[in-house]
């Protein structure tokens, strides 16, 4: 959850915070370097018959550039007016303009550092102008002079922090904004990321597919070139259309990866068992005779389980009629209670000569593990399944997964 920021100790949230222009700023400063002396000057037109000495112009100057440099340097901004307010008391009586200029400074500190630096600066601006009024007062301590000193000192203070506090408050909103922004975009440049990652294994197990499909009907071709037409026209037409159905694939993969928005509107529904069929007589049309079984009664599953179902049939078969041998598979299906086993059998390929020494299984996919093996137990354990592959003594290359119907992660979310 997003809560109040803590700004109590926040250091000087005007150094980041929009202001006025440079040229405003300078002016504001000039202005106010000049009001401390001005001031001091114009008392003989108040009533003020003596005027004010030579030194305390003079230290009214040096309290006036202190002010107008305290944006940078409000400590000594305030230290320097207070020593400018105790050596004028010591010369004539208690400058007013002097004890004001003291107050600036202090506000100015509150409005440019945390807490535990303002409050003993208060404290000790408070007892300075307090000792130089007592001094000077012949009546009680609790006259309204010494009274007035106290109040406008809290007020500073008080004032000072409390608009640094707000000025915080905003600029600390301001950034927790620019940070969600830009956590929001980096969450969206890693959906995109995943997305096209997706696409990628989509992308090789539809091309693995069809360039398998191309293969064996192009060595069918090969093979009858000459002595049966008819079969070299139907081979030549399966590669015709597998061959087109990869360039297709391609080249709408390659329009979403230019796209911004993988997900938008306009893709194809991902394929599900639903499809099942299709993809079996793909597989027949390539040569390979497939036995299907089912068990159990199918279950709804999730979207993804069921792409993953789908590819990991699509994969295995696709291996089976690249490296298997006697163009046969048999495929089972066992809905359970909670998942559904896939099971894809298929006689592996003799293994060539001066090959015995291999310690991988021959023919079988595990010899060649590539992206197709590794993408299956990817996809099988991003749905919290099992994947097993092994070849049998008999020599059949057997490949066991286990796909929940709905993500692992899913189900636990859900208790």
């Amino acid at each position: 959850m997003l809560g109040r920021p803590n700004v109590a100790d926040a250091v000087d949230p005007w150094a980041t915070a929009p202001g006025p222009p440079r040229g405003v700023r300078l002016a504001g400063r000039i202005v106010l370097g000049l009001l401390v002396p001005t001031l001091v000057l114009a008392r003989p037109l108040a009533g003020d018959a003596t005027g004010p000495g030579v030194a305390t112009i003079a230290i009214s100057v040096v309290v006036g550039i202190a002010l107008s440099l305290g944006y940078r340097w409000p400590e000594a901004a305030l230290a320097v007016s207070l020593a400018g307010f105790v050596v004028a008391q010591a010369l004539e009586p208690v400058n007013a303009v002097l004890a004001v200029a003291c107050e600036l400074a202090l506000f100015n500190l509150a409005l440019r550092r945390p807490r535990r630096i303002c409050v003993p600066a208060g404290v000790i601006t408070a007892l300075v102008l307090l000792i130089v009024v007592w001094a000077d007062t012949t009546g009680p301590i609790t006259e309204p002079r010494t009274v007035i000193v106290a109040v406008w000192t809290a007020l500073a203070l008080a004032f000072g922090d409390g608009v640094r506090m707000q000025r915080a408050y905003v600029n600390a909103l301001g950034e927790r904004a620019r940070r969600a922004e830009e956590s929001g975009e980096q969450e969206a440049r890693a959906r995109v990321a995943e997305e096209r990652v997706r696409i990628a294994r989509e992308l090789h197990d539809v091309v693995a597919h069809h360039i398998a499909v191309i293969n064996v009907h192009a060595g069918l071709a090969r093979r009858a070139q000459g002595r049966d037409a008819v079969v070299v026209d139907t081979s030549l037409g399966h590669v015709q259309d597998a061959a087109r159905t990869v360039l297709d694939e391609l080249g709408t993969v390659l329009r979403v990866l230019r796209s911004d928005d993988v997900a938008g509107p306009g893709t194809d529904p991902l394929p599900g068992l639903a499809q099942l069929d299709d993809l079996i007589a793909t597989f027949g049309a390539a040569g390979l005779v497939v036995g299907v079984s089912a068990t159990g009664r199918p279950r709804e599953m999730d979207r993804a389980c069921d792409l993953a179902v789908y590819r990991i049939i699509q994969e295995s078969l696709t291996n089976a009629s690249k490296h298997g041998a006697g163009g046969h598979a048999d495929l089972s299906l066992t809905y359970g209670a909670d998942a559904v086993t896939i099971a894809v059998i298929n006689l592996a390929r003799a293994e060539p000569a001066g090959s015995a020494g291999s310690a991988s299984p021959p023919g079988g996919p595990a010899r060649r593990v590539g992206q197709g093996l590794v993408g299956m137990r990817e996809r099988v354990a991003g749905a919290g399944g099992s994947l097993t592959a092994r070849l049998d003594p008999g020599g059949a290359f057997r490949l066991v997964a286990v796909v929940p119907y709905r993500p692992r992660g899913a189900d636990e979310a859900g208790r």
